[in-house]
């Protein structure tokens, strides 16, 4: 039905009420009507039909003929207005149905639950759910990121309040805490998730500023980064570093350009003929989660670099997509990699493996070290 085309067969008192009560129903904030409601305003109509109004004469036997010079019947105002409001319910639904935006879906359960237990200083505590709290600015930083790959964005205030988190773990040295395997996380990991969601000023640019130095002077000669000094690097909490040199670089922090070159050579030296990638250069041990990480690096933080995403793309060729133990890590990193290869159908496969893996139950490797926190993190980081 045109509506416009019906307002103008109203007489005009009819279309004048019949557009404010349109104006007043668009005016009110959308929600999702309940089904019963177009039934419920029609019912009123007829209720109201049914009331005898002192416009409507009852007929009687001495009523006189109508003649032709005779005054037409006068319409009851009450009852065309009701009238109205029974045309305009209806049409408003059909213009909900056919011209809405269309409603966004729910949240994934998974990141809904990273939501709800964040703390009340923005961080999240891995020792309430079953890890190391030693961790917490890693898991702080992987639970930001996955919030922040929600499509509707309704958790832009939960990131907000981890990157201030962030910016008051931070040390003055430029650290986020810990020693040694868990400096080297928690540093990379803080330092990507800062680099990636916070602000470009205040005290999280900031911070971010002070991370990047300190990845800058504790980078190898060779241009790796390991939990220790003293070695050429490791391809994990390079590949991690990378990442996190790249998107601060992206956002226009030049410190960060000539530690991302220099990371990115040694990830390159690192990837094997055999499509493998060595954990310390030289070493002959093969993982799939680490392989498909550094895979994932070079395709993205490398792809201003002539060859290297063509490296990454290469180490994808062997990966497999189903496996038959349960290791987020592994899987996330293989999402990831599948994704920048423009491989979707694998991607897929692993996402379905991890839900099945994930509804029968089955023990992360990892969940001792970083609990549900961690489990749930990169579940969502993974979700499509």
């Amino acid at each position: 039905m045109n509506l416009y085309a019906h307002l103008s067969e109203l007489p005009a008192a009819e279309a004048t009420a019949f557009r404010a009560l349109v104006t007043r129903l668009r005016a009110q904030p959308q929600h999702e009507p309940s089904p019963l409601l177009t039934s419920r305003i029609m019912a009123a109509v007829a209720a109201e039909r049914a009331h005898p109004t002192p416009n409507v004469q009852p007929e009687t036997r001495n009523q006189k003929p109508e003649t032709r010079n005779q005054k037409p019947e006068t319409r009851n105002p009450k009852l065309w207005y009701w009238a109205a409001a029974g045309l305009a319910a209806c049409l408003l639904a059909v213009l909900t149905l056919f011209d809405r935006p269309a409603a966004s879906t729910a949240a994934d359960p998974t990141t809904a639950w990273l939501a709800a237990n964040q703390e009340a200083d923005g961080s999240w505590q891995p020792a309430r759910h079953g890890g190391d709290s030693a961790y917490r600015p890693a898991l702080t930083a992987l639970a930001a990121l996955a919030l922040a790959r929600d499509p509707a964005d309704r958790f832009s205030t939960n990131v907000q309040r981890a990157c201030d988190a962030l910016t008051a773990l931070q040390t003055p040295d430029g650290t986020f805490g810990g020693t040694g395997r868990v400096r080297a996380y928690n540093h990379a990991l803080a330092t990507y998730a800062l680099a990636t969601l916070a602000p470009q000023d205040g005290p999280a640019a900031v911070a971010l500023e002070r991370a990047v130095a300190y990845s800058r002077a504790n980078q190898s000669v060779e241009g790796g980064w390991d939990y220790e000094p003293g070695s050429e690097g490791n391809a994990a909490v390079t590949s991690w570093q990378v990442q996190a040199l790249a998107a601060a670089a992206a956002k226009g922090i030049s410190q960060a350009n000539i530690p991302l070159r220099k990371g990115l050579i040694w990830l390159r030296g690192a990837a094997r003929d055999d499509g493998g990638v060595a954990y310390h250069r030289g070493s002959p041990g093969r993982s799939e989660g680490l392989a498909a990480l550094t895979a994932h690096t070079l395709m993205t933080s490398g792809q201003a670099f002539e060859g290297l995403p063509a490296i990454g793309r290469r180490l994808t060729v062997n990966l497999t997509a189903e496996d038959s133990t349960a290791d987020c890590y592994r899987d996330c990193a293989k999402v990831m990699a599948f994704e920048s290869a423009g491989d979707t159908a694998r991607a897929e496969t692993v996402r379905d493996g991890m839900q099945l893996r994930r509804q029968a139950g089955s023990q992360d490797p990892w969940e001792p070290i970083g609990g549900t926190l961690y489990t749930c993190a990169f579940t969502a980081l993974a979700h499509k």
